[in-house]
């Protein structure tokens, strides 16, 4: 479904992405951890063109996204870390926006309006919600289009209990219909519920993958360590099968934002 090929990027002459190779199946939700810098976001913003490489190549499907870049946009949606909406426009009239945009139907609003419980904020302008809900709200956006590939970048963040749950009902819906999503966060509960596989990021390559539910967990203990300033522990986190999977001690605060 997505494959990036010798993804290089830098920026003032300082690599963020170094040759950057990574398949992704139908159907795989896959965590993309790294410590601070080590080219998450840029890997998101080059799939979704915000970003251009300065070589390599990014295919969606049978799309090549150089060679047909508004094509290949339509195959995704992307929700960033931080997300701008018109202060003076309301939950609603911001999702007909982004519907109108997609050329979505209006019923695909209410669909989302419901989904993600925003029904007693549809008509609260948006510079009236809190942090929480315009994440909510960001999500939805993100939900709006049934697309092929989903790409997410920390999408707990700010969110409540209730909120995240929504948030892993829905993303699980999407694998059972085949739909792939490719994520980054530092919150353990992510690689939890929303995770079949983990790629970490060390200095714009891929350092380590991991599939399965020990390995997952192991994962997920290591962001929890993170958090938690447990580092009495040497974690040793890779798939042991391969020589060259080995993580160095605990990431250096894997899962930072790129």
């Amino acid at each position: 479904m997505l494959t990036l090929k010798g993804v290089t990027k830098s920026f003032s002459g300082r690599p963020v992405l170094s040759g950057l190779d990574l398949e992704i199946a139908a159907g795989e939700s896959v965590a993309l951890l790294g410590a601070n810098g080590s080219g998450k976001t840029t890997t998101l913003r080059c799939i979704v063109g915000l970003t251009r490489p300065d070589v390599g190549a990014i295919v969606i499907g049978d799309v090549a996204a150089a060679r047909e870049p508004i094509e290949a946009r339509r195959r995704l949606s992307y929700l960033p870390q931080k997300t701008q909406f018109p202060a003076t426009l309301t939950v609603r009239e911001t999702l007909q926006v982004i519907a109108r945009l997609r050329k979505l139907a209006p019923r695909d609003v209410e669909r989302e309006i419901e989904l993600c419980a925003l029904g007693p904020l549809a008509d609260r302008n948006v510079g009236q919600l809190s942090g929480g809900e315009r994440q909510r709200l960001a999500i939805a956006v993100a939900f709006l289009p049934v697309v092929d590939l989903y790409l997410l970048d920390e999408p707990s963040a700010s969110l409540d209990a209730v909120a995240s749950g929504l948030l892993f009902r829905r993303t699980r819906q999407w694998r059972q219909e085949g739909r792939t999503l490719l994520f980054t966060t530092h919150i353990p509960g992510d690689v939890r519920h929303l995770a079949s596989r983990v790629v970490v990021l060390r200095d714009g390559r891929i350092q380590a993958e991991a599939a399965g539910d020990a390995e997952l967990r192991r994962y997920e203990r290591m962001l929890e360590r993170d958090l938690w300033g447990e580092d009495d522990e040497d974690l040793g986190i890779g798939d042991c099968r391969h020589d060259a999977v080995v993580v160095d001690r605990r990431l250096h605060g894997a899962g930072a934002r790129a």
